[in-house]
């Protein structure tokens, strides 16, 4: 069944080059974008609005493909698995957007062609990449679950860092430091806000929100994390900059710990994980 038990993968940098190749993609678009003066549009607004939630379903979508590569056991069986799961995920997130929105708002934002569109095009590039990864897989899935699991773990933490905490103490540092401006007369270097510096910036910023999904989506495929099982942000300095009280922080750590373990196990080919020390 696993012919590859014992023998630990190195980096694969075919599967770095193709998971990174969409991030890295949107991340120069964003730049593109940001970089074109003459670009006048405000669709870049209704993009980074719906940027969050769609990030969200595909932070959960690798959970869905983690589980759907454990139990895989035929392409048909998991891309049927994969898409009911899916489904359950669009329809939950439906009604959550109805009960936040309300009927008639959350009518208004589906009937909106550029909110319709950005969602329709990012949902149905989703399905196709993991149905065809489905269909196509000849690898080893338990591996691969752990890998998606991490990835997992990693954009979950990364939306709350990179799409949530970051920008927030960002917009309140430069509230501050134009506060100081006004009250003493100091910092005159700091730039008022215009319309086309709030546009670069947050076109940038989100050009650095992917880069910074490429690099976690890189790091699931290489050799140091074949060997230790350790995420990129499973670190405790990173978990310290997410906002959580310290109870929850020492339970994520345990709870991080333990799924080191077990994804170290699968990588290196152990039939067990080590005990919990």
């Amino acid at each position: 069944m696993n012919n590859s038990i014992g023998r630990t993968p190195g980096t694969d940098w075919a599967a770095i080059a193709l998971w990174t190749l969409i991030p890295l993609t949107v991340a120069a678009g964003f730049i593109s974008a940001a970089l074109t003066p003459e670009w006048e549009s405000n669709q870049w607004i209704t993009g980074l609005l719906v940027l969050i939630p769609l990030e969200l379903v595909r932070a959960l979508v690798f959970s869905i493909l983690s589980e759907t590569y454990r139990d895989y056991q035929t392409p048909r069986q998991a891309v049927g698995l994969f898409l009911t799961s899916f489904a359950i995920l669009l329809i939950v997130v439906a009604l959550l957007s109805l009960y936040v929105l309300g009927f008639r708002d959350f009518v208004a934002a589906v009937r909106n062609p550029e909110v319709y569109r950005a969602i329709g095009v990012a949902v149905a590039i989703i399905v196709v990449d993991g149905v065809i990864g489905l269909v196509f897989f000849r690898g080893d899935a338990r591996r691969l679950s752990a890998r998606l699991q991490a990835v997992a773990d990693d954009a979950r933490d990364w939306l709350q860092l990179g799409g949530i905490e970051i920008p927030v103490v960002l917009a309140l540092g430069y509230g501050v430091l134009l506060l100081v401006r006004e009250a003493f007369g100091v910092l005159a270097w700091i730039p008022n806000v215009t319309s086309a510096a709030l546009r670069l910036v947050c076109l940038m910023y989100a050009a650095f929100y992917f880069l910074g999904k490429a690099v976690f989506l890189a790091h699931a495929n290489t050799g140091a994390f074949n060997r230790t099982g350790q995420r990129l942000l499973g670190a405790e300095w990173v978990q310290f900059l997410i906002w959580k009280k310290n109870a929850d922080r020492e339970t994520d750590a345990r709870s991080e710990r333990a799924s080191e373990r077990k994804r170290r196990a699968i990588l290196l080919g152990d039939s067990e994980p080590a005990a919990d020390s």
